[in-house]
């Protein structure tokens, strides 16, 4: 009916034929009930985006949407055509709820390891308004040293560079207001990290912490060069450090240039060189120094002109849903 709230999940799945229909199981189990005891005008729909698996994971899924699909919780499916990567299938399974006029998206992954029950958390936030509600794990003493200094690190840059307010452990794991994702959709593709892209439109969100469900015996698939991936995506997009670098060091070599042509000149009358010494040093370093100051404009005309053009010039807060009698119902009861 129109006062039926559509929430979408979204889950990006890669090889997860081993353990994907439990899962499933175990959050239609949840949403049920969550449904009957709390939000009783919602109706769910799980999309597991397939990110191209060569294991058995579509046949899996093919068979969990027939069985698992009951009352207000449709489980489907999408399958890419190869693997994209994570951010890709996150942000296929985003677009395809926003044509689907989903009311919010809540993206998770399928593995197990991000609390299904968080949800019941999450979603007040937006009744009262939130346009998107940040997750953040909690330190965890069962993941490596390794992966805990590198997360630090990736979150320490944004936060110091690309001048996001975003904490340590902040995932992928997000709810998503559906106006809000229509908005910016033409963006979605350019965004770079969608965990960036969320801290950078809505800097003062609300953030549900968690403790994350490591799965025993569980061998990450996010490998060191995946994480340098993505970090690259969320600092080069939004942070302007390493391209304004480009232009201090240009302006610091032009000056350097200049002072080093005028002391060659000086030498040259002086007669303390060696011949054709003078003219050699003064041409390199006065047209080094031009060269690399004549990056760093470029590099600002590349900044303002392309890479900003990518985001959206604004976005329209929508009005606050618990005001809205269905709404306030399905908070309260």
């Amino acid at each position: 009916t129109s006062s039926d709230i559509n929430a979408f999940l979204v889950m990006p799945a890669y090889n997860e034929a081993a353990g994907i229909r439990l899962y499933l199981a175990r959050v239609q189990r949840f949403l049920t009930e969550l449904t009957d005891k709390r939000f009783h005008n919602f109706r769910w729909t799980v999309l597991v985006v397939n990110d191209g698996s060569r294991d058995e994971t579509e046949s899996q899924l093919k068979e969990a949407s027939k069985s698992l699909s009951k009352g207000a919780v449709t489980i489907t499916y999408a399958s890419l055509l190869r693997n994209f990567g994570h951010q890709a299938a996150l942000l296929a399974g985003m677009r395809i709820a926003v044509s689907k006029r989903a009311s919010f998206v809540i993206t998770l992954d399928a593995d197990g390891e991000h609390p299904i029950e968080l949800i019941e958390e999450i979603v007040p936030h937006w009744l009262s308004g939130a346009q998107i509600v940040h997750t953040s794990r909690l330190a965890d003493e069962r993941l490596s040293k390794m992966k805990g200094f590198t997360s630090r690190l990736y979150y320490s840059l944004l936060r110091h560079f690309g001048h996001l307010h975003i904490l340590d452990g902040m995932a992928d794991y997000k709810l998503w207001d559906g106006a809000l994702l229509r908005q910016v959709r033409p963006h979605l593709n350019t965004c770079g990290s969608t965990r960036a892209f969320a801290s950078w439109l809505s800097p003062e969100a609300p953030v549900v912490a968690y403790r994350q469900d490591v799965v025993a015996g569980r061998i990450s698939r996010f490998t060191f060069r995946k994480m340098v991936s993505l970090a690259l995506n969320g600092f080069i997009k939004y942070s302007e450090f390493p391209i304004r670098l480009a232009f201090y060091i240009g302006a610091c070599a032009l000056a350097l240039g200049t002072f080093l042509f005028i002391f060659a000149v000086i030498a040259y009358f002086m007669g303390k060189t060696i011949q054709g010494w003078a003219s050699i040093v003064a041409l390199v370093v006065f047209f080094g120094g031009v060269q690399c100051f004549l990056l760093g404009i470029y590099g600002e005309y590349f900044l303002r002109n392309l890479f900003r053009a990518n985001l959206p010039t604004f976005v329209v807060a929508p009005e606050k849903r618990a005001e809205s009698a269905s709404f306030d119902e399905a908070f309260h009861q």
